[in-house]
């Protein structure tokens, strides 16, 4: 999951001689109106300053241990600080300077990007344009090399990619909106991009599209993308195969497509046994590990 968000500053007058610093991955904004409407003060809390990082939890914890080390935090659990209004602003620029700048997409200029992409669509487009815009939109996703990271530039140049025919810029487009990865969280976009995807022939975004079912609580969708994978996958990996047994697992279902999972047998069932974060299964608000018997299932039957 993507931990884009803010590291923000919020007083109140309510609250003298106090600030609270933490960190929000939706809009400042939203969590002053929301702590407002909670904790009961007679006056709401004001968004002093924010700043974007690309993990918001690591800037976060830098400023309160910034802050809390010159004296100034009230509790060491809580994310209130006596501190000026100067020295509180000026934490947060020191974590800016640390991490290094973030940008935050434009929605509203991707959307309108989005929409009129394939105006100047060419169908004369060769290999070499598509190798070009995938490789300059990889050099800005991760960064490579001198260029400095842009998710903004880089989803232009994904979305330009799948215009001149990549199709596997669509699952990378999908799983951006998936991730959050420096824009809104959207799992209808993604869906929506994956299906393209599918229809395209990358059969990797079925599987992708039957975990954005099961979010959605929709299983017979999800069940039907999973039986769509493997019917048109020879070998899953085991990272996939794992996602895979946990969903029928979760939601009662017989366990199909054993016979596509021997290449990874043992990687899968480390996993298992490892109860690692992999092997979890989440439901009704808790998690498990499978049981001794399941394993030796998987032994006689992968």
């Amino acid at each position: 999951m993507s931990d884009n968000g803010y590291v923000y500053i919020l007083m109140n007058p309510s609250m003298q001689n106090l600030v609270k610093i933490g960190k929000t991955v939706r809009e400042p904004e939203e969590r002053a109106k929301e702590l407002s409407s909670t904790t009961g003060v007679p006056t709401p809390f004001v968004v002093v300053y924010d700043c974007y990082f690309q993990s918001c939890s690591e800037a976060e914890n830098f400023v309160h241990t910034f802050l809390e080390n010159k004296g100034f935090r009230v509790s060491s659990n809580r994310e209130f600080f006596e501190i000026p209004m100067k020295d509180a602003i000026d934490s947060v620029m020191k974590a800016k300077e640390y991490f290094g700048e973030f940008q935050k997409i434009d929605s509203e200029n991707l959307e309108d990007f989005e929409e009129n992409f394939d105006d100047d669509y060419d169908p004369d487009i060769d290999n070499q344009e598509i190798i070009e815009a995938v490789t300059k939109a990889d050099s800005y996703y991760h960064g490579f090399g001198d260029e400095i990271q842009d998710y903004n530039e880089a989803l232009k140049y994904y979305l330009k990619a799948i215009k001149l025919g990549s199709i596997e810029s669509y699952n990378t487009v999908a799983n951006i909106y998936m991730n959050g990865e420096g824009v809104k969280k959207d799992e209808q976009k993604a869906l929506n991009y994956f299906k393209e995807g599918s229809k395209k022939g990358d059969n990797s975004c079925y599987w992708q599209m039957a975990i954005i079912f099961e979010n959605m609580e929709n299983i017979e969708n999800a069940r039907k993308s999973w039986k769509k994978y493997f019917n048109s996958t020879e070998e899953p990996n085991e990272y996939i195969a794992v996602f895979y047994l946990k969903f029928a697992l979760v939601n009662g279902d017989g366990i199909e497509y054993l016979d596509k999972m021997k290449n990874v047998k043992q990687e899968v069932i480390s996993a298992f046994k490892e109860g690692g974060i992999m092997a979890q299964i989440h439901k009704d608000d808790n998690f498990y590990s499978v049981g001794e018997d399941f394993i030796e299932f998987l032994e006689e039957n992968i």
